[in-house]
């Protein structure tokens, strides 16, 4: 007989050993999922006994974890913006300072927008803009095809699939050509190409193709700046996410086209965010 604290107490110890320092949190999370319960009815329930199928359930999840597999990729699951979204492997983990992104785009438009969200991966940020804005049109782009399944997924059961358009191609490239929107919005790969592989080993899990920005890192924003141009309205907005060194030079390949450039910090005081709008 083993108690819910009990297989709390062992795979939060097991995860602690692999470097995990969201250690208890994530047993929590883990064993919930095993036990198909929210994480508050397992808190509640921390004196009664894990049944044996979702007990061996949760050790698999432990081990898993604790081979630094993500957490979201076992679960399938991370909440984005208030929202639950589908996560499997073969998209970029959404991060929480990305949300910071959404929420100064957001503040930006009007409430029938239209947007192209580039590097869409499973949809979190197209996705949040249409849940927000309630009218708004939202042209997502990704290069990957899982990607762009997954996108799909999510804005069927984000129940917003009607207002989001899934591509599959490259950067601008599948969008009709006369397309004018209020803003282009993307969070792009940004880590220096021989930067990655010192990242977290969570990371190394992740498609590489979702990281890597190139040997500067600024692969991405060199296409997106100049591209945004044809396919902005008068005064549309470029709202870009960044890697925290990256600020001056993204503002830098702004600078002759759009005005009003911004740099937003993130929660950690990081430059995460920069915004512009398109000059008359």
């Amino acid at each position: 007989m083993t108690l819910f604290r009990e297989a709390l107490k062992e795979g939060t110890a097991t995860l602690e050993m692999a470097g995990i320092y969201t250690a208890r949190l994530d047993a929590e999370l883990l064993l919930s999922y095993a036990c198909k319960i929210n994480r508050a009815k397992l808190l509640a329930r921390l004196n009664d006994e894990v049944p044996d199928d979702k007990l061996n359930f949760f050790y698999s999840y432990i081990e898993k974890r604790a081979s630094r597999y993500p957490l979201c990729y076992i679960t399938g699951h991370k909440e984005f913006m208030g929202l639950d979204f589908i996560i499997r492997e073969g998209v970029l983990i959404p991060r929480p300072e990305t949300e910071l992104l959404v929420e100064t785009v957001i503040n930006m438009l009007p409430e029938d927008a239209a947007v192209i969200d580039l590097c869409t991966g499973s949809g979190v940020i197209a996705i949040s803009l249409a849940h927000y804005l309630y009218d708004a049109t939202i042209y997502a782009v990704d290069i990957s095809k899982t990607a762009c399944k997954i996108a799909k997924e999510n804005a069927s059961k984000l129940r917003v699939n009607n207002r989001v358009r899934i591509l599959n191609g490259d950067l601008f490239e599948p969008l009709p050509v006369n397309l004018k929107v209020d803003a282009v919005v993307s969070n792009p790969p940004y880590i220096k190409t021989g930067e990655v592989a010192s990242l977290m080993p969570e990371i190394s899990y992740e498609p590489i193709e979702a990281l890597d920005g190139g040997e500067s890192g600024l692969e991405f924003y060199n296409k997106i700046v100049e591209g945004a141009v044809a396919f902005l309205k008068d005064n549309g907005v470029l709202a870009l996410e960044i890697g925290c060194d990256e600020a001056d030079d993204v503002v830098q390949l702004m600078k002759s086209e759009y005005r009003n450039i911004e740099v937003l910090k993130d929660m950690a005081g990081m430059d995460r965010v920069v915004v512009g709008r398109l000059r008359n």
